[in-house]
């Protein structure tokens, strides 16, 4: 009888808390639970041999459970539900921002209308494209918009039954009442999703593990000296960190909330990021959690320091070890970082049989070396645990990755040289144990992600001196305001806030992230009736450009000689970018600043640049007080598209140490001029200014 090897099959799903002020700042929670924390639930129905953990951060469970109870919805859902016919400016800046975040190739060109949706749009390089993009789309192609973007993430296993296929169908032209029925049909996705895990549970197709409540990184909690431990050259914060009290709160938090979720009280533990240590693993064997998971990285950095050197092919990470340095022995699976590595970042490029048998393949030469070491009695105690995200990957996929995991699981269950299996089937061997390990995170075996950059520094500071606040405080509250106040500290130790913190991750919502951190650390001071500490009012994240502004004092009619003197401009405002210190200086040419005035007549622009302009174009988008384009180039008088009533305008400028412009607007009439200067060498964007968003002058009456 052939002996299959064992494969553990562990999702994680996890998404940060979002929850400010009543609403979620972002979409992902039900975003995600309509694509993939159903789907890869339901296609189990489809494949019953097919066995798969699923860890969930309870942090998650509990943003689901606001929204099926009505508590509270995200704001991208508040944006879709209005009518497109009464929004604002910023409105349609924010549509235009928001309803195209999917995959482009994956999730938007994939459908007509929503292809010419984007196409309409055109490129966004800063905030300036989308003042230019509002103009060209109507109400119809904004309430179109809407309904894409809400349509799109909907997942394999339910955009084809109805309502969905309706829309799918219709492509165009939706109505209010038809929008507002594709928005509740979330909602009942989302019902659908827990009960489904515990149907699935129930007939022993899975096990359902928890990482600690709000996903802090263990370790750091315990105590923030041991990332030198993991990585000697660490940067420490000032201010010392060391809460394991915090740290087993969230695990037995996490614990209990599971066990009110799926009637039972979850066995195993994914650690947020597979972050481990003594002190944690100390703490979660003291909970009575069975077993944990964790990076290869740790065992092979663990083995080494007891001076038992891993071999060469390093199979001993399909072989469970003991953890017997806490009250209890907890099991622990070493994650196959190159295998679960695939399915994260390879495979979407790939077609999905050739990914699906390139992974089955991998999987059969792994057995055979272990034969090859162990002979086939080995196999009885192996076990490959691929373990990742159950949710960011699959968009980047063909057909959300249901393709590929369809011609795996059918490949798996058919392949009797391997089997999966769930974390209680496996047994470790005798001799597998191990009392100390080396801390650090499936991440490079260390805690850099999140603690020693100045910014993750900042942010521990911030989160010590909150904690200490409640320290000193919490004993005069109710028991209500200290829960409160606490749950929000537990909140600031999650560890996405440092994901995005430091330079190693970038994300065009970096800034939300880091608003949202100082938003909850301000809640435990003014949840104990504190001033929070004026330092929490200034970002943390480093801002891509810093601008300086000055509004004009009075009205000015300035010569337009090519003499680049400002005497005749002192009471003009100006924007500028604020001079960058560090190592790395800008070179090249550059916009420098930006004058602006008027008097009864015209308005008066001055352009000045960090060296003469030569072959250089400039280009000057007004957006109000009317919608129109300046170029100006070495060989071009100027030009101005997108005006009404052209002719009433009168143009002239001089071009040399600096550019002006002067521009006689008629009748038109407004108190804010809102505009931006792009610079072009040939065809190549050389610079802008603002190089994010717009400039706001006031014009004087």
């Amino acid at each position: 009888m052939t002996t299959p090897l064992n494969i553990l099959f562990v999702w994680h799903h996890h998404q940060p808390y979002y929850k400010t002020d009543g609403t979620f700042l972002m979409p992902w929670v039900r975003m995600h639970s309509i694509k993939d924390y159903w789907d890869m639930v339901r296609i189990l129905d489809d494949y019953p041999g097919i066995k798969e953990t699923f860890n969930f951060a309870p942090s998650l469970l509990e943003q689901i459970g606001d929204y099926l109870s009505g508590k509270a919805t995200d704001e991208a859902y508040l944006l879709s539900m209005k009518d497109p016919a009464s929004f604002s400016e910023e409105e349609k800046i924010s549509a235009l921002k928001t309803f195209f975040m999917a995959n482009p190739e994956r999730m938007i060109r994939r459908y007509p209308r929503y292809a010419e949706l984007f196409s309409k749009r055109g490129a966004v390089r800063n905030d300036v494209d989308l003042y230019a993009a509002k103009g060209r789309l109507t109400t119809e192609d904004f309430r179109d918009l809407q309904v894409w973007w809400n349509l799109v993430w909907v997942g394999e296993y339910s955009k084809y039954d109805e309502p969905f296929r309706f829309f799918l169908d219709k492509q165009r032209g939706f109505t209010e009442e038809e929008k507002k029925k594709l928005l509740a049909a979330h909602l009942d996705i989302m019902a659908r999703i827990i009960p489904h895990h515990v149907k699935a549970i129930k007939r022993k197709q899975i096990e359902v593990s928890v990482s600690p409540f709000y996903h802090p990184i263990l370790p750091l909690l315990c105590d923030t000296e041991i990332a030198t431990a993991a990585n000697p050259a660490a940067v420490l914060p000032s201010s010392g960190f060391k809460r394991p009290e915090d740290a087993e709160r969230q695990i037995e938090s996490a614990l209990d909330f599971g066990k009110k979720i799926f009637g039972h009280r979850p066995e195993g533990m994914w650690p947020s990021e597979g972050s481990v240590s003594d002190a944690a693993l100390r703490l979660i064997a003291r909970s009575g959690i069975s077993w944990v998971a964790t990076d290869e990285a740790i065992l092979q950095k663990s083995l080494l320091s007891s001076g038992k050197p891993s071999s060469k092919d390093f199979l001993e990470k399909y072989f469970p070890y003991n953890y017997s340095g806490g009250t209890k022995p907890v099991k622990m699976f070493f994650r196959d970082h190159a295998l679960s590595d695939k399915i994260g970042f390879v495979y979407s490029h790939w077609s999905p049989d050739d990914a699906a048998h390139d992974f089955v393949s991998s999987l059969l030469g792994i057995r055979e070396a272990i034969i090859h070491s162990y002979g086939e009695i080995g196999l009885s105690s192996a076990v490959v645990p691929v373990i990742l995200d159950g949710e960011n990957a699959w968009e980047f996929y063909q057909s959300d990755g249901k393709d590929f995991l369809r011609t795996l699981y059918y490949v798996l269950e058919n392949e009797g040289r391997l089997k999966t299996v769930l974390p209680s089937e496996i047994d470790t061997k005798k001799e597998n144990s191990i009392r100390h390990v080396e801390p650090g995170s499936w991440i490079n075996g260390n805690f850099n992600i999140w603690i020693g950059q100045e910014e993750d520094n900042k942010a521990w500071d911030l989160l010590s001196g909150a904690r200490k606040a409640y320290d000193k405080h919490s004993g005069k509250l109710s028991a209500k305001a200290r829960a409160l106040a606490f749950k929000e500290i537990s909140i600031c130790e999650g560890s996405d806030w440092c994901w995005w913190y430091g330079d190693e991750h970038k994300s065009a919502q970096a800034s939300e992230f880091d608003n949202l951190f100082r938003d909850h650390v301000k809640q435990v001071y003014e949840i104990m009736g504190i001033e929070p500490p004026a330092i929490l009012e200034i970002p943390i994240k480093r801002r891509v450009e810093q601008l300086s502004y000055k509004q004009p004092l009075g009205m000015i009619t300035p010569g337009m000689g090519k003499a680049t003197g400002t005497g005749e401009w002192k009471d003009a405002g100006y924007v500028e970018q604020e001079q960058q210190t560090g190592a790395m200086q800008q070179t090249g040419m550059q916009i420098k600043r930006l004058w602006f005035g008027n008097d009864e007549s015209y308005i008066y622009l001055m352009v000045q640049t960090t060296r003469p302009l030569s072959s250089e174009k400039v280009i000057i988008d007004f957006f109000t007080p009317a919608r129109m384009t300046l170029e100006v180039g070495s060989d071009l008088a100027i030009k101005v598209e997108g005006a009404k009533g052209e002719e009433s305008f009168s143009l002239s400028y001089v071009r040399g140490e600096a550019l002006k412009v002067r521009l006689s607007i008629g009748e038109i009439r407004s108190v804010e001029a809102t505009l931006a200067v792009s610079m072009f060498d040939s065809e190549s964007h050389v610079d802008s200014l603002p190089r994010q968003g717009v400039a706001k002058f006031t014009l004087l009456q």
